[in-house]
């Protein structure tokens, strides 16, 4: 009997080297290889959409009345290249090196089934994971990237993680609809308040912290029912004038730019 489990514990033994062999063999590429291929194929596209719609702005010029232009997309497509990147996650599954290429995946698709299952998979196995951390500022964006109702289970899960950044930024993203919206006097903003001052405090995250105090800041400071800050300035007749000249009175804001 001794026998038998000395054989199956060496057999066991070898068969994890010979993998540990085979994952470094000179022939198979690193993870590191596999992004910057991935990021080369992503530069290639987007030099490729942006010559495209150069192509399409000289054409435009050579249009005749009544005459329909072709419909160019908004952004680059992405799909092969995040095809890919869902393989190489595969490739390196069980591993933080499939963190790069998930996250790859979940901020440049646009099909939100692949975002799904490439987030489903972040929060299974990689959700203490710095790779993940660094891109949990996404969670405010996840109706998007994911869809509505897949929303509230993975803010669950992030809320879970052991990590404070992962933690902080599904505090963030829950709470963020009620300081925008409830009522400042109310319980419910209240609450939201103290929440997030308190993931503030310990996550750990300088720039979350920050969004939080920003975000609290910008409600109550520069919300509905409060006084406009005293703006001075000068108008286009080179007369100085304050927001506080036309305090009582109706103000037109024209907010214009030029590229």
């Amino acid at each position: 009997m001794m026998t038998r489990l000395f054989l199956a514990g060496s057999l066991l033994i070898a068969s994890a080297i010979a993998q540990e062999r085979a994952d470094k063999q000179p022939g198979k590429p690193t993870a590191e290889a596999r992004m910057k291929e991935l990021q080369e194929m992503q530069k290639k596209c987007i030099d490729d959409y942006r010559a495209a719609i150069k192509a399409a702005q000289e054409a435009a010029k050579n249009v005749k009345p009544g005459e329909a232009m072709p419909a160019m997309p908004m952004s680059p497509d992405y799909g092969p290249i995040l095809e890919k990147a869902m393989a190489a996650a595969a490739e390196f599954a069980g591993t933080d090196d499939a963190v790069q290429f998930l996250v790859m995946v979940l901020q440049s698709s646009r099909d939100q089934s692949m975002a799904r299952h490439a987030l489903d998979v972040l929060l299974t196995g990689h959700l203490d994971s710095d790779g993940f951390a660094a891109i949990a500022g996404l969670a405010p964006y996840l109706p998007q990237l994911v869809g509505e109702d897949a929303v509230g289970p993975a803010l669950e899960k992030m809320a879970k993680s052991h990590n404070g950044k992962v933690r902080g930024w599904a505090v963030y993203a829950k709470n963020l609809p009620t300081i925008e919206k409830a009522e400042r006097e109310g319980e419910a903003y209240a609450e939201a308040k103290a929440a997030l001052l308190k993931i503030a405090d310990e996550c750990g995250d300088k720039r979350l912290a920050k969004e939080i105090r920003s975000a609290i800041d910008l409600r109550e400071k520069f919300g509905a029912g409060n006084t406009a800050p005293d703006i001075a300035g000068v108008d286009l007749d080179g007369v100085a004038f304050k927001m506080s000249d036309y305090q009582g009175k109706v103000i037109f804001l024209d907010f214009w730019g030029d590229w």
